[in-house]
């Protein structure tokens, strides 16, 4: 189990001292992490990553939450409601053919 993380704000003066007691509260949100990879173990940087809850009464359809992309150690990060069940989806696509950086001239022009 987790704890919240508390903030309290507070100036001291000079010469002052503050005796604080901080009582820290259970943590109910979870945190789903990851890391997506190459069979080489290479990271994959910009993969698409999508979270979904699966439905209680029919777990093979998915409800879509929230997606996000990897950064360039392939990691991802989703913060979470827990007791929830849900599924990570990954998809990564590098096209094999790149697009130009220069306009083809229209037809007419050829």
């Amino acid at each position: 189990m987790g704890w919240k993380l508390e903030e309290y704000n507070f100036k001291l003066t000079g010469n002052e001292e503050k005796d604080i007691c901080i009582t820290l509260e259970p943590e109910k949100r979870a945190a789903i992490h990851g890391v997506v990879k190459f069979p080489n173990d290479t990271p994959v940087k910009g993969a698409l990553v999508k979270l979904f809850i699966k439905k209680p009464n029919n777990p093979l359809e998915l409800i879509p939450v929230t997606f996000t992309f990897t950064d360039e150690c392939g990691q991802f990060l989703f913060g979470v409601e827990s007791k929830v069940d849900y599924v990570v989806k990954v998809f990564y696509y590098e096209p094999e053919h790149r697009v130009l950086d220069e306009p083809v001239a229209p037809l007419e022009e050829l």
